[in-house]
């Protein structure tokens, strides 16, 4: 097909050199080919069959098919540039010309096939300019925009944090960035599903991205996005817009609005808290069963499940917000006549969010419009249902007026069953308009004209048997046969002789066929002509589309809380500005709904920053302890996001971070053996907690050496007590149940013993924990009957041992010298070693 210096080779390696990072779709004929390198490893992600052509590798696929390999690539991590034929070569020499015009990557994919429905498809770009971080993503497909700034000293936690909350597919980063802080290199370098695009410094300009921003927006300045023209958060949205602008070949009407943040606006939830949560993923495999969103997600929609992960990762802070979305659940709770019609009715409602993104950049096609047309149907209905308590049109008859008329006009304009395509006709709908009515009318009519026309020629030249026939050859003629020959009328122009019989045409019979042959291309430019104007029609509208879709998302999220309070029996909770946490009768949501009804045993939570701000729980393992703390802090981040609660009764005063260390693991790839990464997680805690905090820590210390483990878990008790957060600390060292404070309270995990067996009540009472039952659970695990026998004598001998270096303990203080804090254990170590 192609040699190595052909025109065609020479124009596809011109246009690979711009696009080296992508590979390149080549468009020829009915085939998207790849070549050398671009073939080489498309053939080893798709599977297909690597060919050679004048020792030139390359492999194809058919067009039509190719959303299916796209999305391949896109999983794999790799970008696709699409090349097609744009105009064919003048008087038949030379080349086709082509271009590029489309790049799809894993950041800016926008057909429904290339994403996941209910999770939001974010590329970030990230700079440094002065001390700060400048932060800014986007989600081509919905038209989210958001940016935000940190100082560089904090940078680790922060971008982290975000990092985790986004989940983005690809990132920007300024070159220097990654290549001089070693810190953020190995955060990127940790997600390895991550593409990494590097770009030059000079990139990076706040000047240059506020006017980019200006000039998209349309306005003449960005305060009304709530940023300054040196608001470091600038810094990274000006390279970030061109990049998906330039992947889209196309201007973005959709991208209006920025959304400027700060870690002060919600409650924070760092890297860690967000993972031992299992808020929108669970620990085990990484899905989404067994997860906070996943016993939460009633929704409807697929923008509706994308809203609900967004509030419970970034869960309000204001208490007045809040509050106005608990009012909303309630409402919903309590009419439950109402929320099921509300539920029936957003279930028509599609992606509205990604169907807008889809007209706005001109790629939307006719069975996307009719989903806008019943989406738009179904939100004039939920508006009927639930207007005036939540006013989906946001409070403007207009808007609502623009609804009503935009879905009667696509419904008018566009066919029950469309085409997706602009080259097949079957478009619009009929009536729509004369023009199209009267070339089908034509074209249906076909067969009818050419009867017609026959039987006058037969009338005129009194040939009986006079036929018209078809061949693709030399069209549409008139057979006589050789006995009619004398009767032949002289406009007859004779076409071609057979043995029996003459074929002819006529100057009128050249026109029909002229006017039916071309009434099929003609019906087909002129749907598409039609097509495109209400298209752009829609495309006008975008502003009012975003808006509706948003709104539905948000009542979507609202029936969802509604929806699981009802299942699954939640309680209002009550939001203060205290700085405590009653909760009585409190549950494990997720625990909760994955056991049979009734089998969950629910505790109380009282914990006051002002008060009793420290909870020190002991218990053996499998008591119930990491439930006990994870729930409580589910119970105020569900709260917070807007939710009903599971428990008997619940006030909460605002919270403005939830940190929870529980458990840990080696992270090989940065290095770090399990007990540095519970340390980094603890000092985290330590520089960034509040009084309003809320910490939840588990088994601190337990990575190193019992003496180590123990100094660094009291030194953290007594910061913590210090620093007067709120704290549930779950622990194993009993020796922590000797400080005493009156910000302190110790707590365990009911056990008893019946008739030798050991039965876990799962209750918190008051109190430190008499045993800690490790051998108990070890039999549990299936140790062998031999090595808990030994264990048990072992146990006994060291509880003899201590009872007596306690007592010379006793005796050493009574004499008036003073013991060390961890003399005992010092004291048992010597013992053995003697």
């Amino acid at each position: 097909m192609a040699e190595p210096d052909t025109p065609m080779m020479r124009q596809y390696r011109g246009i690979k050199q711009k696009h080296g990072d992508s590979i390149l779709f080549f468009r020829l004929g009915d085939f998207y080919e790849m070549f050398e390198k671009d073939a080489r490893d498309a053939s080893a992600i798709l599977n297909l069959t690597l060919t050679k052509r004048n020792g030139i590798p390359m492999c194809g696929i058919p067009y039509h098919a190719s959303t299916g390999y796209i999305a391949r690539l896109l999983k794999a991590g790799r970008k696709v540039a699409i090349c097609e034929q744009v105009s064919l070569p003048q008087d038949g020499k030379g080349i086709a010309e082509r271009r590029v015009t489309e790049i799809i990557t894993p950041g800016t994919a926008l057909e429904e096939s290339f994403l996941e429905q209910g999770s939001y498809n974010y590329l970030v770009s990230i700079g440094r300019v002065s001390r700060w971080i400048s932060l800014a993503y986007i989600d081509l497909s919905t038209g989210d925009f958001s940016c935000t700034a940190f100082p560089e000293t904090d940078r680790g936690g922060r971008l982290r944090k975000e990092l985790m909350r986004l989940s983005p597919r690809e990132i920007i980063i300024q070159e220097s960035l990654i290549e001089e802080d070693d810190l953020i290199s190995r955060i990127v370098a940790d997600r390895q599903d991550l593409v990494v695009n590097r770009y030059p410094d000079w990139y990076y300009d706040i000047g240059n991205s506020a006017e980019r921003l200006i000039r998209q927006f349309g306005v003449t300045n960005l305060k009304g996005f709530g940023l300054e023209d040196d608001d470091p958060a600038l810094f990274s949205c000006g390279v970030l817009l061109e990049y998906v602008e330039d992947a889209a070949k196309s201007y973005l009407p959709h991208i209006k609005g920025i959304r400027h943040y700060s870690d002060e606006d919600y409650l924070a939830l760092d890297e860690s808290t967000q993972r031992n949560l299992e808020i929108v993923r669970n620990l085990q495999d990484g899905g989404r069963k067994y997860s906070l969103l996943a016993t939460l997600d009633f929704t409807k929609t697929a923008m509706g499940s994308r809203k609900l992960r967004s509030w419970l990762l970034q869960p309000l802070n204001d208490i007045g917000k809040i509050r106005t979305r608990i009012d909303s659940v309630e409402e919903l709770y309590r009419n439950q006549l109402l929320l099921s019609s509300i539920s029936g009715i957003l279930g028509r409602i599609l992606d509205l969010e990604r169907l807008t993104a889809r007209v706005a950049v001109d790629k939307a096609h006719a069975k996307d419009l009719l989903s806008v047309m019943d989406s738009l149907e179904g939100i004039i209905q939920t508006t009927d249902l639930v207007t005036p308590w939540y006013d989906v049109m946001g409070g403007d008859p207009e808007r609502r007026r623009i609804v009503g008329e935009l879905a009667g006009f696509i419904g008018k304009a566009i066919d029950d069953e469309p085409s997706i395509l602009l080259t097949e006709g079957r478009l619009i709908r009929d009536g729509f308009d004369g023009r199209l009515d009267d070339l089908r009318s034509l074209k249906d009519r076909s067969q009818e004209i050419l009867d017609d026309y026959l039987a006058g020629e037969r009338r005129e030249s009194g040939i009986g048997n006079l036929k018209i026939r078809y061949n693709k050859i030399i069209g549409y003629f008139l057979e006589v046969t050789k006995s009619n020959l004398s009767q032949v009328p002289g406009h007859f122009i004779r076409r071609q002789s057979l043995v029996g019989s003459e074929r002819y045409t006529t100057d009128r019979l050249i026109e029909l066929e002229t006017e039916l042959n071309s009434a099929s291309e003609r019906i087909v430019e002129l749907e598409r002509e039609l097509f495109l104007g209400v298209r752009e029609r829609v495309k006008s509208h975008v502003p009012v589309l975003q808006a509706v879709a948003g709104s539905v998302a948000e009542l979507d999220c609202l029936v969802s809380f509604a929806r699981a309070a009802t299942v699954r029996g939640y309680t209002k909770p009550i939001l203060d500005d205290s700085t405590s946490v009653r909760i009585k009768a409190g549950r494990h949501p997720v625990v909760e709904a994955n056991l049979k009804p009734g089998e969950f045993v629910p505790n109380d939570l009282t914990i006051d920053s002002g008060g009793t701000s420290f909870a020190l729980i002991t218990g053996p393992n499998m008591a119930g302890k990491s439930t006990y703390l994870r729930q409580s802090a589910l119970i105020v981040l569900m709260a917070q996001a807007g939710s009903f609660v599971p428990a008997q009764e619940a006030r909460i005063g605002i919270v403005d971070k939830i940190f929870c260390r529980v458990g840990a693991s080696d992270n090989l790839a940065r290095g770090e053996s399990t007990f540095l990464v519970e340390m980094n997680e603890t000092a985290y805690i330590l520089r960034s907690v509040t009084r309003r905090s809320l910490v939840i820590m588990d088994e601190v210390g337990r990575g190193t050496s019992t003496n180590d483990g123990l100094a660094i878990a009291w030194a953290v008790t007594e910061r913590l007590i210090a620093e007067q957060a709120k704290t549930l600390f779950a622990t194993h060292f009993h020796e922590l149940t000797a400080i005493e404070h009156p910000k302190l309270e110790t707590l365990s995990m009911d056990v008893t013993d019946r008739n030798g067996e050991i039965v876990f009540l799962k209750r918190v009472k008051k109190g430190a924990a008499g045993n800690s039952y490790g051998i108990h659970v070890a039999k549990l695990a299936g140790i062998p009957d031999e090595v808990i026998s030994r264990a048990q004598d072992i146990l006994s001998s060291l509880e003899l041992r201590e009872d007596t270096l306690s007592e010379r303990d006793r005796a050493s203080r009574d004499a008036g010298n003073q013991a060390d804090l961890f003399s005992p254990l010092e004291l048992v170590g010597k013992e053995i070693e003697s």
